[in-house]
């Protein structure tokens, strides 16, 4: 070991503070965070230390993504890596092995036997001017005076089960003048309300530097950049919708944060996360755009998924349970609370079924969603548009067959308390009260959405102020095989012709240069594509409407207004 490595381990491991006599006998985990901003004034480096009691038996001690659901996480960029135990040094092996064709894991196998407590020490270069993504947020990322990124992507954690207490320790005495430390457990420094397993540390979020922050209670909301509007008021209406969600699911964290950062390339984005949630934004992303987002992600701290399966390899085939029923309380509880109006829930709800309806790729079968998921965004947004749409047909059976005691929400609650007091939340489950609620008949209905069959909820199915009608809508049609999309050269084939790429001049064998997101475009009938192309080394510019044929599709419209409408909510 080097000298200049000497000391740098010996400073960072200095920040990890030795674990307290306790009398509970939950091991103790700690997280030592030191940000370090360049002569500029840029976050570039995170020194990082991770110390764990009760160190895993088995052959592998400690796991890290490489990429995490197709993002690349800091793996790659990790130098100083030193493992030590109560003996000193603990020599490691690496291994990387894939979990599956999005999920790239790095485990470490120690090459002696462990003895006490385990420290992890190392550091994690980070690059201000890497491009933006129209992916899930996880990666750390440096911009606007901050950095931040879920503990998926820099933290080595023990490779186990095993719920340990979690304590996040900054030192920020060189992240630059009023830097500000927050993890999803609180700022600062803090120890986290109850015992946390090492997936929802990795779901946990982490953000530091020249941020916006906000308080009230135990809501907290923390920003990377500047919005197009008062920050703080956005924040104060997710606090409110936050203390609703408590109440209505009938479980209040101890604290629950929320994260946004800058990004131009995909504005809108989330991922929800342990106690917390992390978006993106740009300045000209309107407030209503995030609220909708906000109820989205925010349902997802009670919800989740079945069998937690939200970022679990494989479980995108049960996206239609967790991501299906957060777009339907996205829109149903804000409404419920008064915190939107009756012409945001139908904006909203038409969004939704006007891209589930006009979806080429509608009957495309549940056991299909996996393997084209990042692959096609009309498969991608199946799971959202179709689950959603089913909760809402089975909330309207339900409250038919109980001639309304019963609703899809006392199933929604009654499965959560079932993992509260430990027990599976699974696929079981949700058949057995399905079952109970709707027989045989509503069985059936879920084994036909599941195979793709159209969904097609009751006109009244959102209470009697709407009715639906049938508006015709054109598909989504990007001109040419989405799949180049996503492979290294990018370079278009699969032209369709007559199609709005091809009037706008697009060719076969053109080169893409340009990322942009699609899962927002499908639900917009106006929205254009921005194709910046190489074409023998011409720059292109084209400008198109990603619009095919025209379909009739089901809108909802209002049938009373909004005053009459509360009693029915």
């Amino acid at each position: 070991m080097t000298s200049h490595r000497t000391v740098f381990v010996a400073a960072l491991l200095a920040t990890v503070p030795a674990t307290a006599a306790h009398a509970a006998e939950t091991p103790d985990i700690s997280v030592a965070l030191a940000p370090v901003a360049d002569a500029g004034g840029a976050l570039t480096r995170l020194n990082v230390a991770v110390r764990f009691e009760a160190p895993p038996q088995g052959d592998v001690l400690a796991a890290m993504a490489v990429t995490s659901n197709t993002v690349e996480t800091s793996a790659r960029s990790m130098d100083a890596l030193v493992f030590s135990d109560a003996k000193g040094v603990l020599p490691v092996k690496a291994e990387d092995k894939a979990r599956d064709d999005d999920n790239l894991e790095r485990t470490w196998k120690p090459l002696r036997a462990v003895e006490g407590p385990v420290t992890i020490a190392y550091r994690v270069s980070i690059d201000p001017a890497q491009p933006e993504m129209a992916k899930p947020q996880y990666e750390l990322r440096a911009s606007d005076g901050g950095l931040s990124g879920a503990g998926n992507a820099f933290l080595v954690l023990p490779a186990d089960e095993l719920p340990r207490d979690l304590s996040v320790h900054w030192d920020l005495s060189r992240a630059g003048d009023k830097a500000q430390g927050v993890s999803s457990i609180g700022a600062g420094d803090r120890r986290s309300s109850r015992p946390l397993r090492a997936d929802q540390i990795g779901g946990s979020y982490f953000m530091a530097g020249q941020v916006g922050t906000y308080t009230k209670g135990s809501f907290f909301g923390t920003w990377q950049g500047r919005f197009g509007f008062d920050g703080p008021e956005l924040m104060d209406w997710a606090a409110r919708l936050q203390s609703f969600y408590g109440t209505f699911f009938d479980q209040r964290p101890a604290s629950f944060g929320v994260f946004a950062r800058t990004n131009r390339l995909n504005p809108g984005s989330g991922i929800g996360l342990t106690d917390s949630f992390a978006f993106t934004f740009s300045e000209k992303t309107p407030i209503a755009d995030l609220q909708s987002l906000l109820a989205h992600e925010m349902a997802h701290a009670w919800i989740n998924s079945l069998s937690d399966s939200m970022d679990a390899p494989g479980g995108l085939g049960l996206s239609w349970f967790g991501e299906g029923l957060a777009v339907h309380y996205q829109r149903m509880l804000p409404w419920r609370a008064g915190l939107i109006s009756q012409q945001a829930f139908l904006d909203d709800l038409n969004a939704t079924a006007g891209r589930y309806y006009t979806n080429a790729l509608i009957a495309t079968p549940n056991d299909r969603i996996a393997e084209g998921f990042w692959k096609d965004t009309r498969i991608r947004v199946l799971p959202y548009d179709r689950g959603s749409l089913y909760f809402a047909s089975v909330d309207a059976r339900i409250r038919a067959a109980s001639q309304g005691k019963r609703s899809l929400d006392d199933l929604v609650r009654q499965m959560l308390a079932e993992r509260r007091a430990g027990h599976p939340m699974d696929l079981p489950l949700w058949k057995t009260l399905l079952g109970k609620e709707l027989g045989a008949q509503g069985l059936a209905d879920f084994d036909t959405m599941l195979a793709g069959g159209t969904v097609l909820p009751p006109s009244d199915a959102f209470s009697p102020c709407f009715q639906r009608v049938v508006t015709p809508l054109k598909r989504f049609e990007l001109g040419f095989d989405p799949l180049i999309l996503v492979t290294p050269d990018r370079v278009v084939k699969g032209l369709k012709p007559g199609s709005a790429a091809e009037a706008a001049g697009l060719r076969d064998g053109d080169r893409v240069l340009n990322r942009f997101p699609q899962d927002a475009l499908q639900e917009d009938q106006n929205a254009l594509v921005k194709l910046e192309v190489d074409r023998g080394g011409e720059k292109l510019n084209l400008t198109y409407k990603p619009r095919g044929e025209t379909v009739d599709a089901y809108q909802w419209q209002a049938v009373a207004q909004d005053k009459a409408c509360a009693k029915s909510r």
